[in-house]
């Protein structure tokens, strides 16, 4: 039963990452560092890379801040969440 769940959730995060890096210069553009942005360190586990997402998205998701760049650190938390719990993407 939790494989369907989890082939919806990866479609879901690969839809995501195509627009993103369509909204968004590519990461070798920029110089980012995802573990910085969802504040964990680089030994985080996935379970921390998921708690601190979904701390980070609801302070931030465009729907409940109305503050002008909330949608802009919504879309680098989404793209730090993705790129480290799947660095080959």
């Amino acid at each position: 039963m939790a494989a369907p769940a989890t082939l919806r959730w990866m479609q879901a995060c690969v839809v995501l990452l195509l627009c993103l890096s369509e909204a968004l210069p590519a990461a070798s553009e920029t110089s980012r560092n995802y573990y910085d942005t969802l504040n964990v360190e680089p030994s985080a586990t996935d379970r921390e890379i998921k708690k601190a997402f979904r701390k980070l998205a609801i302070r931030y998701h465009p729907d409940k801040n109305k503050s002008a760049d909330a949608e802009k650190t919504f879309r680098e938390i989404a793209e730090g969440k993705i790129e480290q719990m799947d660095p080959i993407l």
